[in-house]
């Protein structure tokens, strides 16, 4: 996973910035929950578990709300069909 370094805006994939040395362990262990419940979420949407799988990406939306997670978001409310909550969904990436 590559991280962006708040402090000089470089970019990592390491705990340590390689540019200013600034300990990016917290942020990796964030983006790795994140990926965690993605992940999840994958797998419970293709097994049909739609609700444990809508849990699960938005606790991934918690850690760092972004394209991926609204996208997947509006994939499975569509999946529920929900349409109008898939298309809200779909718009938070805009």
């Amino acid at each position: 996973m590559t991280l962006t370094c708040p402090c000089c805006r470089a970019s990592n994939d390491t705990a340590a910035c390689r540019r200013c040395k600034a300990d990016l362990s917290l942020m990796a262990a964030v983006e790795e929950r994140r990926e965690y419940h993605v992940t999840l979420a994958r797998r419970f949407a293709a097994e049909g578990r739609l609700g444990e799988a809508r849990q699960h990406v938005d606790l991934a939306r918690q850690f760092r709300p972004a394209a991926d997670v609204h996208h997947l978001r509006a994939a499975l409310l569509l999946l529920s069909g929900d349409c109008a909550a898939a298309l809200r969904a779909y718009d938070e990436t805009a």
